[in-house]
């Protein structure tokens, strides 16, 4: 009974963290020195609040703050967006999705905007390309929430370059693998939830668009995530292993917060959202 009770509680206390945490005034943060490096996020109605907090721990562990641009997916103003991420003390860009789309179609990359529309994570690649080919990006899912300096973890490449976080077990869509003949399932475990990304041709280089092309639907969920995975297994593979980047769910069940000390971020996937706003509320 006990343990039934820990375990209903441990997936209904995060509805009201994630309450309180919306209504908890966020102070403003006093200037940093500015990191040579562009930090990339995507967010939406549905986002925003994760987004929100996802921010305020860049603000609250990383010595110095990068350039943040924020895009959005369409479904809020950008107005909007600026008011909740009011606290951010750097430079701040956001943009709507309606610039990345036009920035593709200029470069006749009509089956990414085909994918764009279809899966939001169509959208995530395309944002991701768009601003790695203008400069070295790193991309930050909005479930990843840092809890001390991730600066030094950050790569300086100014050529092709791409390198993403550990995966806590290998998850691929099979008709990537196939049309560029790589089992990346023997290479290694690859998560797409933070990436670093810097190249002017990769695109072209990959024969992304040909690859798009080819696929009947885009419903498989990790088709942008093994494109990347790809891409890095040509260049510089996991960067961050889950040392650096946490990626477990053996806590899923748990009430406690995570213990912060010696954590420098967690990702919280799927099956472990609800712990995302556990840990945001006691911990940031």
């Amino acid at each position: 009974m006990v343990k039934k009770l820990k375990n209903s509680l441990a997936y209904r206390l995060p509805i009201f963290y994630k309450k309180w945490l919306g209504h908890r005034k966020i102070n403003q943060s006093t200037f940093k020195i500015t990191l040579d490096i562009s930090v990339i996020t995507m967010t939406g109605k549905k986002l925003v609040d994760m987004t929100r907090l996802s921010m305020l721990s860049i603000v609250d562990s990383w010595d110095k703050l990068p350039k943040l641009t924020v895009v959005t997916d369409g479904t809020i103003s950008t107005t909007e967006l600026k008011s909740q991420l009011y606290f951010w003390p750097g430079e701040l860009v956001i943009t709507d999705w309606a610039s990345t789309e036009q920035y593709h179609l200029e470069k006749d990359r009509h089956s990414l905007i085909n994918y764009a529309k279809k899966n939001v994570l169509g959208k995530k690649m395309a944002v991701i390309f768009h601003y790695a080919e203008l400069q070295p990006t790193v991309w930050i899912d909005s479930d990843i929430l840092f809890y001390n300096d991730f600066t030094k973890f950050i790569p300086h490449h100014t050529g092709f370059a791409c390198g993403g976080s550990e995966e806590g077990f290998s998850v691929y869509d099979d008709r990537i693998l196939k049309y560029y003949n790589n089992n990346l399932y023997e290479v290694h475990r690859f998560s797409s939830g933070v990436l670093y990304m810097h190249g002017t041709d990769i695109y072209e280089r990959f024969k992304i668009e040909d690859l798009l092309n080819t696929l009947l639907d885009y419903d498989h969920y990790f088709t942008e995530q093994t494109i990347f995975a790809h891409i890095s297994s040509e260049s510089l593979g996991v960067l961050w292993p889950i040392a650096i980047i946490k990626n477990f769910n053996t806590d899923v069940q748990d009430i406690k917060p995570m213990k912060k000390n010696g954590v420098v971020a967690r990702h919280y996937t799927v099956n472990v959202r609800h712990l995302f706003w556990r840990d945001a509320f006691f911990n940031l």
